[in-house]
């Protein structure tokens, strides 16, 4: 069986590193290791991790250097294990986490990392009311999943993955792609990179307990997390340039990408992103310009009119098939749906009761309140 160790980055969580040990203690399948790399906390975090007096626990302290250096030293610290599963000291595994993600892992050599679904929950551990704004968000984010969409297309528009405690993958693909100076999208350009080389999963089973609190990393004003964004989008792009050429799959996964990426509910904005690309643009000379567009002529789709799905269409065929074109006949069945059941809901009001009473009182306005649901 493989060997899996749990990674924990701690900084100042002694309200929540007690449960977040105890959740892996719980597990269905016991783990080998519990790497805690302490990143420089003032309270007594440290203290209490030490209280478990857990033989696999190794404790790592280190000046506060932010989350994704303490995430790169745990995953090198955790030597000879197989499988790595990260875990923020403010977070909770479900009690069969390890036991899923493992079982997928082995069981599909293609992938490297797993994620899964996630509950939210507060500062006492009781699950996030859906009136919350946060819970809103983190529904409609996840609704994506329910598109046909690719993967790589789901993650443009939103980071429903949503966090680095949801990532469960291979040591040696953690080693390869060591996590980013970002403070708060260390775990989005991860998810990227991984979903545009075809090498992440996503279970639908809901295996880990996100924290929602005041001291969240994420809680704070959009323009950092916008800059971040932005600055994350440009890596991107950098670090996949030399691989471009040599794959075409890639190429493909990288436009798709950026195609549902314009209508991010996350953090990046797109048309600031185009505004950016435009300023670093005019710093480039024409001739290194022609150059650039002559490399990218070499790829096949370069040789290729787009109108060619609309020269191959079956005869009656009228209807171009882009996804604008299904999300509109979408839309359109729904908005039909929609109309139908208002209708028996008027209907339903005008036999009811109080209606009737209404219309007996001569109250006018008794068939206009028939209409009320929208």
């Amino acid at each position: 069986m493989k060997q899996v160790a749990v990674v924990i980055p701690l900084y100042n969580h002694a309200a929540y590193i007690g449960d977040a040990v105890r959740s892996v203690l719980g597990q269905t399948r016991a783990v080998d290791k519990i790497v805690i790399v302490d990143d420089g906390s003032t309270d007594d975090s440290m203290e209490i991790v030490r209280a478990f007096g857990e033989p696999r626990i190794e404790l790592y302290t280190q000046p506060n250097a932010g989350a994704h250096a303490a995430l790169n030293r745990g995953i090198e610290k955790a030597v000879g294990c197989d499988y790595v599963a990260i875990l923020n000291s403010d977070d909770v595994f479900a009690p069969e986490r390890i036991s899923k993600c493992a079982a997928f892992l082995d069981e599909t050599p293609s992938i490297d990392v797993v994620a899964t679904r996630l509950r939210l929950i507060d500062s006492n551990g009781s699950e996030i009311a859906f009136s919350d704004p946060r819970a809103k968000w983190f529904a409609s984010a996840w609704s994506v999943r329910r598109s046909q969409l690719e993967l790589v297309e789901q993650l443009g528009i939103a980071n429903f993955i949503s966090s680095t405690s949801n990532l469960t993958g291979r040591r040696a693909y953690f080693l390869d792609h060591p996590f980013r100076h970002y403070r708060y999208a260390h775990d989005y350009f991860f998810v990227l990179d991984c979903a545009l080389h075809n090498r992440l999963a996503v279970l639908d089973d809901e295996l880990f307990s996100y924290r929602v609190h005041s001291k969240n990393t994420i809680s704070v004003e959009p323009q950092k997390l916008v800059r971040e964004l932005l600055e994350l989008n440009v890596d991107l792009l950098a670090v996949l340039a030399p691989e471009l050429t040599g794959s075409p799959n890639l190429r493909r996964a990288l436009g798709a990408y950026h195609r549902a990426a314009w209508g991010n509910v996350s953090s990046f904005r797109a048309d600031v992103f185009v505004s950016l690309i435009a300023y670093a643009l005019g710093e480039c000379s024409r001739d290194q310009m022609q150059v650039h567009l002559d490399a990218v002529m070499e790829f096949p789709e370069a040789s290729e009119f787009p109108n060619k799905a609309l020269i191959n269409l079956e005869p009656g065929e009228t209807q171009l098939r882009t996804r604008l074109a299904e999300k509109y006949s979408r839309l359109q069945r729904e908005l039909t749906q929609t109309k139908a059941e208002l209708s028996t809901l008027r209907r339903a009001w005008r036999e009811s009761t109080w209606s009737r009473l209404g219309r007996k009182l001569g109250i006018k306005s008794a068939r206009k309140i028939g209409r009320a649901p929208s």
